[in-house]
């Protein structure tokens, strides 16, 4: 088991509405409860699984680029199933397109400590806000 302070806590989503359609993403980044980065990005024109590792690859870059957070164990949650249990080698990767953005995502991890856990949306809400409000669909209160 990983000591909190040793790990740090990276939240993914991503979407489109409709699906191919207008796409975003976004990760949080967390270390001993505190949040040390939110970011949200409009994407272009993808589908939802496209979305989902682009959000994968945005935090795993922020991370990589942070050097105070290279050394540090990594836990990924997500509420995509797809995700997870392709990075979690339960699933095989069959979209050429995937497989692209899966490749990438192990480049980037390669040598690092990471795990990748699903989550419900319900426990995911700061990255889903994120996502619906970079496509323009929820609105700061």
């Amino acid at each position: 088991m990983l000591n909190v302070s040793d790990e740090i806590l990276i939240r993914t989503d991503g979407g489109s509405n409709p699906n191919p359609g207008n796409a975003g993403c976004a990760f949080t980044v967390e270390q001993e409860g505190k949040l040390l980065c939110a970011h949200c990005e409009y994407v272009g024109i993808k589908t939802n699984n496209q979305a989902e590792y682009m959000a994968l690859i945005m935090a795993i870059e922020y991370v990589k680029s942070n050097s105070m957070l290279k050394k540090k164990d990594i836990l990924v949650l997500s509420d995509s199933q797809l995700l997870v249990n392709q990075m979690n080698g339960e699933y095989k990767v069959k979209s050429e397109e995937i497989k692209i953005l899966w490749s990438k995502v192990m480049k980037l991890i390669a040598g690092m400590s990471v795990t990748f856990k699903w989550i419900s949306r319900d426990e995911n809400h700061v990255s889903d806000f994120l996502v619906r409000f970079v496509r323009g669909e929820k609105h700061l209160e």
